[in-house]
């Protein structure tokens, strides 16, 4: 498995658990990431990214499930994943899947692009 690849994954784990701290060790203080649920602007830095993090916890409950790796270079990885989100009550609001590429640089996560299916 990739240096990349276990990050990912990584990263989902901490996701899934709603555990900040370990998804900021995998954030690249540089971090760029997209409103993925507000469609508003990107968010720039950790502590910016950190913070949407915090708001998508408080308002939904989102799992993600990496399927496979479409393709990897030194310093991206294309992925598709499946994601459900739920209301905080349980009420199953999506289940889909997505294609994404993940950015990477210095070892940390740096940014994403949201190809298809969010």
């Amino acid at each position: 498995m990739s240096a990349l690849l276990e990050l990912l994954e990584t990263a989902y784990e901490a996701f899934n658990a709603r555990d900040l701290a370990g998804i900021r060790t995998a954030l690249h203080p540089d971090v760029v990431w997209p409103d993925t649920l507000e469609s508003g602007p990107s968010f720039v830095g950790r502590e910016a990214t950190m913070a949407q993090f915090a708001h998508i916890f408080a308002t939904i409950v989102p799992n993600i499930a990496l399927i496979r790796v479409v393709s990897e270079s030194a310093d991206a990885l294309t992925v598709e994943s499946q994601y459900s989100v739920e209301s905080p009550d349980g009420h199953l609001w999506t289940d889909s899947r997505a294609t994404l590429i993940y950015h990477f640089r210095d070892g940390l996560l740096s940014g994403l692009t949201i190809v298809g299916g969010l």
